[in-house]
């Protein structure tokens, strides 16, 4: 599982992956695009070996929880969110795309989305908002049926920094009706350090005490407007 190997394929770079992401066993071939169908062709004319489909392949990827180019990795993600921690994300490494921006919000416990997975015997549409207790706490951004009716989803859900998403004690609608929630195998998320929650706790004390005196300078304020009024009106 995760090994993979670099080949030539009549003169172009072939990577096969010995892992789908799917949650079932299988490969997983990376090929130019000039070169695709005939990669496609040598795949599907080995015996034994049929194409699912491309439903079958999206129930399998909603399943599992694995991201998707276009709906749950956009512009307005973050590839932590995405749950793509260590498998896709190094926040060691440098000299990358966002990385200051990744780096950060790693160390600041900054994940304030994850991805949940959804069911319902209703339809579901990809852009449907996930309320709780009346409240908006995400929306779907996958959806497809599965074999027998129901409809599976999956979309991000706001959490608090540091803590999965869970549906203990909690309950979830989509368009007033309510949905099951799945758990997802795929996506993978930081673990809070010690030192990062040590540090996050008191960087929250410090904004607390700030906030506090911040308060009582406006109410020490409104107070000495009154009595300014009052002095006024003596006169």
């Amino acid at each position: 599982e995760g090994e993979q190997v670099l080949v030539n394929y009549e003169g172009y770079p072939l990577c096969v992956a010995r892992t789908t992401d799917l949650g079932v066993p299988g490969y997983t071939w990376i090929v130019d695009t000039s070169i695709s169908s005939d990669a496609w062709s040598l795949l599907t004319s080995i015996e034994n070996v049929r194409p699912i489909g491309s439903e079958a392949y999206e129930r399998l990827r909603i399943l599992a929880g694995r991201p998707a180019f276009g709906k749950e990795l956009t512009l307005d993600s973050n590839p932590l969110e995405a749950g793509l921690y260590e498998r896709c994300v190094d926040v060691e490494k440098g000299c990358s795309i966002g990385q200051e921006v990744i780096k950060r919000v790693h160390n600041r416990n900054g994940i304030t989305r994850r991805l949940g997975g959804f069911s319902s015997d209703k339809p579901l549409r990809c852009g449907d908002e996930v309320l709780s207790e009346g409240r908006k706490v995400g929306s779907l951004t996958s959806v497809c049926q599965d074999g027998g009716g129901s409809f599976l989803g999956m979309g991000y859900v706001k959490v608090k920094p540091g803590q999965p998403f869970s549906s203990e004690g909690k309950s979830f609608t989509v368009r007033g009706e309510a949905v099951a929630v799945r758990a997802l195998v795929y996506p993978k998320y930081p673990q809070e350090s010690v030192e990062n929650k040590d540090a996050r706790e008191e960087e929250e004390s410090l904004e607390e005490i700030e906030e506090a005196k911040e308060k009582k300078k406006e109410e020490m304020k409104a107070r000495m407007e009154e009595w300014l009024k009052q002095q006024s009106k003596n006169k």
